[in-house]
């Protein structure tokens, strides 16, 4: 038995679950399902049942990526450039300040000199930061500035960092981007990707949404969240992502099957994709941060998190592109990775990646907080070395 499978069958135990259910999937550049394995259970209660393939998923971070693919799309279409300042859409955005303190310890507030561009909410260079991330940001909430909306152009429009363009945090970037969508074609970004995403890679109602709650029979089948209080046990976990009244978050709001998401991953792949043109594809995997640029540095800050979807790779090989973490310098032999793959994930522990060289895409999912725990990292590392050896021989 590999040891992924033999992992499986261990942390999946009813009884005592270390992780209640995963589920997995490959698939190659003809959308042809070359690796599958669903095991658990949808929940942690007693009453649990067995994990179907089909089961609805909270995707949190992982929203990121169809995001990046419906503004490159309104790129494509000349709807705005990548390289555009983005307050023509989003004013909100224009004259925004850099935060810092003072010796004394004291917030100061310096305009920036640069604009916001499409590229920069891609990639993570907008100097827009998640407050949890970032000291700085969480001073100021205190200061009153947090608000209880939960409008994205009233909760995000957050303090910089840094200029646009000379650092990298990962942040609301695709949070904006998602409203830069909705904005640019008079519609809601979920109405949008139905139309634009969803249908064009053959995918049937029911719809990814970002409102689970209006959708009883999409509901019905969400896996359940459970989080590690200790070593081993899990507890429930409300996990409130997926469920927005007031907007539609591009950055982590998307509930979807696995179905769903790898039918997107199956596209960027294909030699004739119909979510981009290739092009744009290609794009996408070109490194955004200069090897001598600032944000390098501020990129292997996080990797706690990055290394989760990543794999134990050198931190030389790591850069981001235009929708995901880029590992383009090398092989990772500890997992049988080969080189030059697109990956990124979710906070509910969910992580894809991309291979076009090899022409096959990965996704693995379960329903567990925090991210990047200990025992799914394992998992997740044991899956890649199960596919890649047997995928590659």
């Amino acid at each position: 038995m590999a040891d992924f499978d033999r992992l499986l069958s261990e942390y999946t135990n009813k009884a005592e679950p270390v992780v209640h259910g995963v589920l997995t999937k490959c698939v190659d550049k003809n959308g042809k399902e070359i690796y599958s394995k669903t095991v658990g259970w949808d929940s942690i209660e007693s009453d649990a049942q067995p994990l179907r393939e089909d089961a609805v998923l909270k995707m949190a971070s992982a929203t990121k990526l169809v995001t990046s693919i419906a503004i490159l799309q309104c790129i494509e279409r000349g709807l705005i450039a990548l390289d555009e300042p983005v307050t023509r859409v989003l004013p909100e955005l224009d004259n925004r300040n850099i935060i810092s303190k003072t010796e004394a310890g004291e917030l100061e507030y310096t305009p920036a000199s640069k604009a916001i561009t499409p590229r920069h909410l891609l990639s993570h260079m907008s100097g827009m930061a998640y407050p949890f991330l970032s000291p700085l940001l969480t001073a100021w909430e205190a200061t009153g500035a947090k608000t209880s909306s939960n409008k994205i152009a009233e909760k995000m429009c957050y303090p910089l960092l840094f200029e646009p363009g000379e650092g990298w945090v990962y942040g609301v970037g695709l949070d904006w981007a998602g409203l830069a969508v909705a904005r640019l074609n008079n519609t809601t970004l979920e109405n949008y990707m139905i139309e634009n995403i969803w249908k064009r890679v053959g995918r049937s109602p029911p719809f990814p949404t970002f409102h689970v709650s209006h959708h009883p029979e999409y509901k019905a089948r969400l896996m359940k969240a459970a989080q590690r209080k200790s070593s081993r046990k899990l507890e429930p976990w409300d996990y409130a992502y997926g469920d927005n009244d007031e907007d539609e978050e591009g950055g982590h709001g998307l509930v979807l099957t696995m179905a769903d998401y790898t039918a997107v991953l199956a596209d960027l792949l294909s030699d004739s994709p119909k979510l981009l043109n290739p092009s744009t594809i290609d794009m996408m995997f070109e490194p955004q941060l200069a090897k001598d640029s600032p944000g390098i540095p501020m990129l292997m800050q996080l990797k706690p998190a990055w290394d989760m979807v990543a794999g134990p790779v050198k931190e030389e090989y790591v850069n981001h592109g235009l929708g995901g973490l880029l590992v383009h310098g090398g092989e990772t032999p500890e997992i049988g990775q080969p080189a030059n793959i697109l990956c990124w994930g979710g906070a509910s522990n969910i992580v894809w990646w991309i291979c076009r060289e090899k022409g096959v895409a990965g996704f693995f999912a379960t329903q567990i907080h925090p991210f990047s725990d200990s025992k799914v990292k394992q998992l997740v590392n044991a899956w890649k070395k199960d596919f890649w050896s047997n995928y590659l021989g």
